[in-house]
């Protein structure tokens, strides 16, 4: 993590010029200080690719969502990205699957002539040999694919629609035809009670498909009250010395065969401190363009948002009296209510 943060203040200092310079200035101020007003504007922000999946997985809200089921357009992107004029990374992520917008090389494509770093996760089902074409033509910079189960029958059981078999022939289709290619590559598991068993088993899956990179994540509750209840016999908060064992076996594995792994949003430790700091350096906007405070359980608009970005300035929006409060509570004893219970809102528990 502290590689990729110097790379983007690397790329920052080279494309930046005078004022990218002092915004990175004003950033690390922010950052350090946690001021309510924020001077500097981001460097990173994760933007909502599409509000459609072809799956229904069980820990996910978007089968359940009234939200209209649309993409965001290249031209709402482009509009977008212009109010960033310091931007250097772009995550295209949500719950909704990229692959179905229909303009998302376009988009990508767009934000590389730009010389902004973008990626995106998949679940994977439909990385045809048109997708792995169009991901490797325009310079993909990294793609996250989603296997929750290491095993056909468990992934399955979770990732509702889809095949297992097909998604791990797909991906080595693309491990062939990157071969020539740098675009970072890596699996994401969501652990749960369901498939944590088999989170050690991942390590040779991915070491099987030629992947590098293995990161693991729990399941969260969106910040909606009704999928806490929903939820609770899928999330790893009970047996704590059990999830740890897993993880240091895993962790072991993962170095005997050169994988990196990483698991982040695990419970957190005793007297944990705060870690997030997303409303001074960063924002996830929406598909309809609200600006929200995260990707976990901040990015339901209907939720929480401070406003909306085609309809009022970032600039506006970033140091409004609503977000100005949000960082008042954050940095309190008291956090916004959304936070409550959230896994990214603590210090990483390290439990090598």
């Amino acid at each position: 993590m502290k590689i990729k943060k110097l790379n983007i203040v690397k790329d920052t200092i080279i494309h930046g010029k005078g004022g990218g310079i002092l915004n990175l200035i004003r950033t690390a101020n922010n950052v350090f200080n946690e001021p309510l007003y924020v001077s500097s504007l981001p460097l990173y922000i994760q933007i909502e690719p599409a509000v459609v999946c072809n799956l229904r997985c069980k820990m996910c809200v978007a089968p359940y969502w009234k939200r209209s089921r649309d993409y965001l357009t290249f031209d709402n992107f482009e509009f977008i990205l212009r109010q960033f004029p310091y931007l250097r990374k772009v995550s295209l992520v949500g719950v909704g699957e990229p692959l179905l917008n229909p303009e998302l090389f376009e988009i990508i494509r767009w934000a590389r002539k730009k010389n902004i770093l973008i990626g995106f996760a998949t679940n994977g089902t439909i990385l045809t040999k048109k997708n792995i074409e169009n991901i490797l033509m325009s310079d993909t910079n990294w793609l996250n694919i989603s296997i929750d189960g290491a095993r056909k029958k468990t992934y399955e059981k979770i990732r509702v629609g889809a095949d297992f078999d097909i998604v791990i022939n797909n991906i080595e289709e693309l491990m062939m035809a990157k071969k020539n290619n740098d675009i970072d590559i890596s699996v994401w598991f969501v652990g749960m009670q369901d498939n944590i068993e088999e989170l050690p088993e991942m390590v040779k899956l991915v070491t099987d498909l030629g992947i590098k990179k293995l990161s693991m994540q729990m399941a969260h509750n969106w910040g909606k009250e009704e999928w806490k209840e929903k939820l609770k016999l899928k999330q790893l908060n009970g047996n704590f010395f059990r999830l740890k064992e897993i993880i240091l076996q895993t962790v072991r594995l993962a170095r005997e065969k050169d994988i990196q792994f990483n698991y982040v949003n695990t419970p957190p430790p005793i007297k944990s401190k705060r870690a997030c700091q997303w409303p001074w350096k960063s924002c996830y906007i929406t598909v309809e363009g609200f600006v929200t405070p995260c990707c976990i359980h901040g990015l339901d608009p209907d939720v929480i948002n401070f406003g909306n970005i085609f309809e009022k300035p970032f600039n506006e929006i970033w140091n409004s009296p609503s977000y100005q409060e949000f960082r008042r509570k954050l940095r309190s004893d008291t956090p916004p209510e959304i936070c409550i219970d959230c896994t990214s809102y603590y210090d990483k528990l390290v439990m090598e």
